[in-house]
């Protein structure tokens, strides 16, 4: 029972079975990433105790989907600004959760559809995410290059 216990509480299986029920408190994606193809992204849940849990995302929107993800766990607010500040060059900016949301799951689905595997760390990333369902609005996103994989050398 204790070992139980102790499994439960690694940050990993938190994720899994509780991060969803935290609230989505801000979301961030770098400025360009229409005219680059990269998305580089951010999304954030609160913690009652007014820390984060959050969820980076690299995802390639002409080919290969989430390209690398990780998260940080309980973060500090002033660390989640440095990670912003970080992350893009100072380019990240505010997004709504819908329009991060269709970036990745979309470039994911995109990305399989094609015969491309997501990176294998998404199996943890994607609980800080929503569930994709028909809950979340759809937002009409291009990937590929007119429709067909394009890998940027």
């Amino acid at each position: 029972m204790k070992k139980q216990n102790q499994r439960q509480q690694t940050p990993e299986n938190y994720i899994r079975t509780r991060a969803r029920s935290l609230p989505v408190d801000s979301c961030y994606v770098n400025s360009h990433w229409k005219e680059s193809g990269m998305a580089s992204i951010i999304v954030a849940r609160k913690h009652n105790n007014g820390n984060f849990t959050i969820g980076i995302y690299l995802v390639d929107l002409f080919a290969l989907g989430t390209k690398d993800t990780y998260f940080q766990f309980n973060i500090q607010p002033r660390e989640l600004d440095e990670i912003i500040e970080k992350m893009g060059n100072g380019q990240m900016i505010k997004a709504g959760y819908a329009l991060v949301h269709n970036i990745i799951y979309g470039a994911n689905a995109f990305a399989e559809d094609n015969g491309f595997r997501v990176y294998k760390d998404f199996s943890v990333t994607q609980f800080i995410l929503e569930e994709d369902t028909e809950d979340i609005e759809l937002i009409e996103i291009e990937f590929g290059n007119s429709g067909k994989p394009f890998l940027i050398q």
